[in-house]
């Protein structure tokens, strides 16, 4: 029996998602096709229909990985100072905001989403996960003093979810940094809260005395 090895299978998969993204992003779900993701991945069809069926299974998978890379860092995120902890989640969900195809494939998406329901579940799935952790945070910092939200945490979550769409969204127009509006949105995002990053260290100044 031929055995599979588990680390080239990746590697190759990976490498194949890395060429859907970009095939995605210039052409969009429509125009793009397996043919052209083999030609950029370097590979055969028969190869690429061993990892993924069709179109469809390879897009799902962009979302889908990544949400599990989500889910991954959440698990082992620290979260002994929440509102560090908070702005770790944000840095995590803008990591991809410079990246060159991130404007294409995120049209690619909002295309895709009102007219595919398994997509919408896996990225509504994503939301409620992050936002979940988020609001957490966020009553845990408020506990501490860090943190003086206008509204209950829940909101407050969805709000800064939107805020970091918004910078994905900005991402692709012409002359925006988009590393800058990262910096613009941990303001934002600051302020939003009334956030006070050093109420943590005060508290465990006065529990010393």
């Amino acid at each position: 029996m031929r055995t599979v090895d588990p680390v080239r299978y990746a590697e190759r998969r990976a490498r194949i998602l890395d060429a859907a993204a970009e095939v995605f992003a210039e052409r969009g779900f429509d125009g793009a096709t397996t043919a052209a993701i083999c030609r950029r991945a370097g590979i055969g069809s028969g190869t690429l229909f061993h990892y993924f069926p069709d179109k469809k299974s390879i897009f799902h998978a962009l979302f889908a990985d990544d949400s599990e890379a989500t889910k991954a860092f959440l698990e082992q995120l620290d979260r002994s100072d929440p509102l560090a902890a908070l702005f770790a989640v944000i840095d995590h969900r803008t990591a991809d905001a410079t990246h060159p195809v991130v404007p294409g494939l995120l049209m690619a998406l909002l295309v895709q989403l009102g007219r595919d329901p398994e997509l919408a579940a896996i990225v509504d799935r994503d939301e409620q996960m992050v936002n979940a952790v988020m609001a957490d945070l966020i009553r845990k910092a408020a506990r501490r003093g860090q943190v003086r939200p206008p509204t209950d945490p829940e909101t407050a979550a969805r709000w800064i979810s939107a805020l970091i769409d918004a910078v994905y969204l900005q991402a692709g127009r012409p002359g925006v940094d988009p590393a800058r509006e990262v910096e613009v949105l941990r303001v934002v995002v600051t302020r939003f809260l009334d956030a006070d990053p050093g109420a943590r260290s005060r508290g465990r100044q006065r529990a010393r005395r």
